[in-house]
């Protein structure tokens, strides 16, 4: 077989073109396992477009050529002899072993073999505890060819170097005459390499079938495609026009030589008769069982090498679950709780963004992935949601699916199957299938109140200074849990401040029979130094672990804040408008009357500046604070955390038209530190129109502790009941 070097090197150059041209990020994984010498890449097999970009991959990887076996169907007519070209075989070719092992045996080309001889788009790859591929209506193991390759080519391997030893010289000028060997030196070289079998996972996310670019391209051409090019069209087309993560994995080689043992196989070895033809092969050594064995842990290998990722929990999940109905929040719940056990496994691969914080599942979807797959169960009728709950579409899931429908059409079952051979994997998720709801909210609820003590733990150790910092009991997030309360405040401190700031409050509201969780900002109830360090990105990150533990205790949530918390508050009610009936900001400071912090992010500048130049002197990091509260607050006030309140209160006032729920806005009349004109200007910007601004005469910024803090309690506790006294939203 010939190959044609320019046929290659413009394919070469137009496939990196195309793989420019579509949004698909290809990435390789575990490169460090490519051999140096020949190997038979095995690779699953999922779509179309593998049988020619794949091939060019592994090239490029290994950096060795590569004879690529193919289903006899693609060689016809000047098509056939294209690929020819490129180095690809017909499962039909008379010559089709010789030249797949002449090419292992000398060294100068790898093999790639799909072992499941076929798409196998339901990915259905274990029944019964082993691996069968669905084909013409019937489960068949996969392929053994691979095996077989690699273990005669080792055998001839063993024969050749058998021949040299013994100066068998017949013997020797047959095999090179045979595998096209060029010279004795090169036999030598290729009786001391060795082939091995590497085994490749391809792994798609996310997967989704629906009308694109190219398939409305194709109907330009073609009025009526067949429906088995219509939906790989709809898949595949959507994967390259819209974007699909290609993870392509290569695992630990394994050898071939490990299965080559016995007395009949090294009387065979030692004999003088070369083997060359089939039937004397068959005749002598069949690798029957060898074959069986080494196809077990080939397969074994490349479906370990499978990328997890969000939408194989989610299918997971929504397959196995039992029941008719789920809601989402137990859904999410559920799905967090097994991300944060799978990511425990030693698992071989995992997408990227399972290494990211899961949390943002039980407070949001910013990434969307959650949204993307619900999307794509409604649209294929798997399931339907209706105010908060899931209804699955029995139906649909129980019923069989066509070979060339499934994709289309139950993309959940396609995913959940792919898992499937990851027994740890799937374990885990059965574990959290099995637990109760409850039991569900209570882990996950735990985990947080642990969390978020263990992180002040470590930023009060971290951050002490003797004789400035408070005692630990100021700055620990506090949780005021009422057995069997339905009803639940998130509370919020203020800037330079602690928990303690707002506990009065959070006491006078759990006697009023409410659950309470008193979070802590990063950067609080430590040293300014912490302060300093922190983002109000962070303040917002805290808020929502508080938001975790009260929404897995209580069944309605409001959220509220003091100053700075205030607008912690708000943002979260924007944010997350269907969790909370109603939110409370009290003196939140949307404009401060001292002059300095609107020159903080320029002096924040100026010490930046000076940093990059190695000059400590003329920096100004921090400024002296004489608070009311002085058991509570810092003592010092770092320029950097004065910049980062202006910058949050700025992204506050920019989405307070998007606040829909009822909202209360309490302001001192002479506040002293947050200038009075920011409770009505609050709530003029507040989109929605339920809301009250309640201005109390109040000559302190620190209304919610000492003189006449009972009154902004009182009208706080009014709110609350007015508001959570009401038929829940819906």
């Amino acid at each position: 077989m010939k190959t044609s070097g320019f046929v290659k090197g413009v394919t070469k150059l137009a496939l990196q073109a195309l793989i420019k041209a579509t949004k698909a990020d290809i990435r390789t994984h575990g490169e460090e396992h490519l051999p140096a010498g020949p190997a038979v890449y095995v690779v699953n097999h999922f779509t179309r477009m593998e049988t020619f970009f794949l091939p060019y991959i592994i090239e490029k990887v290994s950096g060795m050529d590569l004879y690529a076996l193919a289903h006899f169907s693609f060689f016809s007519g000047g098509f056939g002899r294209y690929l020819e070209s490129l180095g690809a075989i017909s499962t039909r070719d008379p010559e089709r072993d010789r030249t797949m092992t002449g090419g292992l045996l000398r060294g100068d080309h790898s093999c790639m073999i799909f072992p499941e001889g076929q798409m196998v788009k339901d990915k259905k790859l274990v029944e019964h505890g082993k691996y069968m591929i669905y084909n013409a209506g019937i489960r068949r193991p996969p392929h053994t060819g691979a095996g077989l390759l690699a273990l005669r080519t080792e055998f001839y391997r063993a024969k050749l170097g058998y021949f040299l030893e013994t100066g068998y010289e017949e013997g020797v000028n047959e095999y090179m005459a045979h595998f096209g060997i060029a010279s004795r030196e090169k036999a030598v070289e290729c009786a001391r390499i060795e082939s091995v079998i590497v085994p490749v996972n391809i792994t798609y996310f996310p997967i989704r079938a629906r009308n694109n670019i190219i398939n409305r391209l194709a109907h330009m051409f073609v009025d009526r495609l067949p429906e088995r090019i219509e939906e790989e069209l709809e898949v595949e087309g959507t994967m390259l026009s819209e974007g699909v993560d290609i993870d392509i994995n290569f695992g630990s080689a394994i050898s071939p030589r490990e299965y080559l043992s016995g007395g009949r196989y090294e009387r065979m070895v030692r004999d003088r008769a070369l083997y060359l033809s089939g039937d004397e092969m068959k005749r002598g050594l069949r690798f029957g069982s060898e074959a069986v064995a080494l196809m077990k842990r080939y397969m074994e290998s490349i479906y370990a090498l499978t990328t997890v990722n969000h939408d194989h929990v989610f299918a997971y999940i929504l397959q196995k679950y039992r029941k008719k109905r789920i809601g989402v929040q137990d859904f999410k719940n559920r799905a967090f709780l097994a991300l944060d056990r799978i990511r425990e496994l030693p698992m071989q691969s995992s997408h990227t963004s399972l290494a990211l914080k899961q949390r943002y599942l039980l407070t949001g979807d910013p990434h969307g992935r959650f949204e993307s797959f619900m999307d794509a169960a409604k649209s294929d009728g798997l399931i339907v949601e209706e105010r908060g709950v899931i209804y699955k579409n029995r139906e649909r899931f129980s019923r069989p699916y066509e070979f060339h429908d499934i994709r289309r059409d139950n993309i959940v079952e396609v995913l959940k199957n792919e898992i499937e051979p990851l027994r740890a994997v799937s374990s885990k998720l059965d574990a959290v299938m099995r637990l109760p709801s409850c039991m569900v909210r209570r882990k996950i609820r735990n985990k947080f109140l642990e969390m978020d003590s263990g992180i002040f733990e470590s930023d009060y150790e971290k951050y002490h200074i003797d004789g400035e910092s408070k005692p630990a009991n100021i700055g620990r997030p506090f949780f005021l849990k009422r057995f069997f309360g339905r009803k639940g405040i998130l509370l919020i401190h203020g800037y330079m401040a602690a928990p303690e700031e707002v506990r009065a409050l959070g006491e006078y509201l759990y006697r009023a029979g409410y659950t309470v969780y008193g979070v802590r900002l990063r950067g609080h109830g430590t040293a300014p130094e912490d302060l300093a360090s922190r983002k109000w990105e962070e303040w917002y990150e805290s808020a929502n672990r508080g938001f975790i533990v009260l929404k897995n205790t209580v069944k309605r949530m409001a959220v509220a804040g003091f100053s700075t918390g205030a607008g912690v508050a708000l943002y979260q009610a924007i944010n997350k408008g269907e969790a909370f009936e109603c939110v409370v900001s009290i003196n939140a400071p949307l404009k401060v009357n001292n002059i300095g912090s609107r020159l903080a992010s320029t002096v924040v500048l100026w010490n930046s500046f000076l940093n990059r130049l190695h000059v400590g002197r003329g920096k100004m990091e921090f400024v002296k604070n004489d608070p009311e509260n002085r058991h509570i607050n810092y003592f010092r006030n770092p320029v950097s955390g004065v910049a980062e309140l202006e910058k949050f209160m700025n992204v506050v006032e920019k989405n307070l038209k998007n606040l829909r729920v009822p909202a209360l806005i309490v302001q001192g009349s002479k506040d002293p530190v947050v200038n009075p004109v920011s409770g009505l200007e609050i709530f003029d910007r507040i989109g929605g129109t339920d809301k009250e601004l309640c201005r109390l005469y109040a000559e302190r910024h620190g209304i919610v502790n000492g003189e006449g803090s009972r009154r902004v309690f009182n009208r706080v506790e009014r709110f609350l009941d007015e508001v959570m006294g009401r038929a829940p939203r819906q």
